[in-house]
């Protein structure tokens, strides 16, 4: 008889924190300890072995210090395991750390003090959206270059959530309350009166996800999926089917007549027609939400209404991005761009495409693509306006290409990208960006150039020297070098 261990499904996931601050593990414990498996570990070359022998689900990376990003490790990390979503906590709110740490590969970023509703929400999407294999844990190398053999054994025994590696001594205890011995669910309630205390201490959070409610994801942008008990739903009995599901969840906050459904989906059918369609489509929707939650009726009727059931919370990538669009316009206007500016770079990190885009023949999701572009670009032309100011000229280069890219008629990015040549000393290429930019206005407009971007080509045209102060002199010199940056995307 054949007593070789067989390899057991996985059934929470195991989520690696690398970081030397205590407090961040007894967070972690509090928040996510009753749903995920978790280890810690002070040490990066500790964790690189530790990684390369476990099948870890998501990986948390601290920040150690207020001028350090990270990037190099999360860029070593990634190489070595680009399918593991990094989670970058950051300590400090400085832009071009955060920047880099999103070109070095990390999936997301959550600030300090953390939130532990956005933690757990953002731990409960990064989770969702990862990709699985088969379903199966993988098992250990047998010859593996670290001992991982009780590590494997806890956390399979279901009998632990939590485990430290290469903890000093004096900190080497567990993030939970007591959790040695105790089960699942007397895991949940220690974790459960924890957030309380973190929330009032943080002092943000509003509007986010509760932890452990019963919820919906919606991913509107770049390819219409959601998340529903932690399975991505992506495909459906029909593209109209789709269509109509994806409006509800748009409209998730308020219920939506019957007759309005019929005149926005089968506008020209004739009444009967329109209503039995309607019932059918519906009918299908449902069917495909209850292989994946049984327990609850995701549509509702009432009172000849349709709408996603009010016991369901809602979060949704558009809701996101708006929000954020908010803060970024509410803190420019009473601060400044450069504290609005990390906004903006979460809106461009979110904006993984345009919305709802398989929708092109739909009306009703047409003013909003739009909408949602136009905030993207503005964030965009807002990083790029930052990043001019303090002389990082590469990536402002690199930013107006991608908003021309999507909308060539924007003249103030051209006058930007005319500005970031000349501080370069390229004035040949300053001039071809306006001629370039006459002839899309000509084209597109049939309307010549605004008298600030005329006057900006013939500031250069007659000034060999550059516009810019000795600011930009450092970045001009990477530029010379070959230094090139990318667009700035999720």
């Amino acid at each position: 008889m054949d007593r070789t261990p067989q390899p057991t499904p996985q059934k929470r996931t195991t989520i690696l924190v690398i970081d030397p601050d205590e407090k961040v593990y007894k967070m972690f414990g509090a928040i996510l300890g009753s749903k995920y498996n978790l280890v810690f570990t002070p040490s990066e070359e500790l964790a690189k072995l530790i990684i390369d022998d476990f099948p870890f689900g998501i990986v948390f990376v601290g920040q150690r210090s207020a001028t350090r990003s990270e990037s190099a490790f999360i860029h070593i990390l990634k190489r070595k395991h680009p399918s593991i979503p990094i989670i970058f906590i950051a300590k400090t709110h400085k832009a071009d750390l955060i920047l880099e740490s999103f070109r070095a590969g990390v999936r997301d970023i959550i600030t300090f003090p953390i939130d532990p509703e956005e933690l757990a929400h953002l731990t409960r999407r990064i989770d969702a959206l990862r990709p699985r294999a088969d379903g199966v844990a993988r098992v250990q190398p047998p010859s593996a270059r670290f001992n991982l053999k009780s590590l494997w054994s806890q956390l399979r025994s279901g009998s632990s959530g939590y485990l430290e590696i290469g903890m000093d001594p004096e900190q080497e205890r567990s993030p939970a309350a007591d959790p040695a011995g105790s089960d699942e669910s007397s895991a949940g309630d220690s974790a459960g009166s924890a957030p309380i205390e973190y929330a009032a201490a943080s002092g943000r959070g509003g509007g986010r996800m509760r932890a452990g409610a019963s919820g919906m994801l919606v991913f509107f942008l770049g390819q219409f999926r959601t998340v529903i008990n932690d399975q991505v739903l992506d495909v459906w009995p029909s593209r109209k089917g789709k269509s109509l599901f994806a409006y509800l969840c748009y409209h998730a906050k308020r219920p939506i007549f019957k007759d309005a459904l019929m005149d926005v989906f089968w506008p020209k059918s004739m009444a009967d027609s329109a209503r039995n369609s309607l019932n059918v489509l519906i009918h299908g929707i449902r069917k495909r939400l209850q292989q994946v939650d049984a327990t609850q009726e995701v549509i509702v009727f009432r009172n000849e209404c349709y709408c996603i059931n009010p016991d369901i919370e809602v979060w949704s990538d558009v809701d996101e991005l708006k929000s954020l669009w908010r803060k970024a316009q509410a803190t420019e206007r009473n601060q400044s761009l450069e504290a609005a500016v990390t906004y903006h770079e979460q809106i461009a990190s979110i904006y993984s495409g345009d919305f709802m885009p398989d929708d092109l023949h739909e009306d009703w999701s047409n003013l909003e693509r739009e909408n949602l572009k136009e905030i993207y670009l503005v964030a965009l032309e807002k990083i790029s306006e930052h990043r001019f100011r303090i002389g990082n000229l590469a990536e402002a280069i690199s930013l107006c290409k991608a908003i021309l890219e999507r909308d060539n008629c924007r003249e103030e990015v051209y006058r930007r990208l005319m500005s970031c040549y000349h501080c370069l000393g390229r004035r040949d290429k300053a001039l071809v960006v306006y001629r370039k930019c006459v002839q899309c206005l000509k084209t597109e407009l049939d309307v010549g150039p605004a008298s600030s971007t005329t006057e900006v080509y013939n500031k250069i045209k007659t000034d060999a020297s550059n516009l810019c102060d000795s600011t930009t002199s450092h970045a001009a010199r990477m530029i010379s070098e070959g230094a090139r940056s990318a667009p700035l995307k999720k």
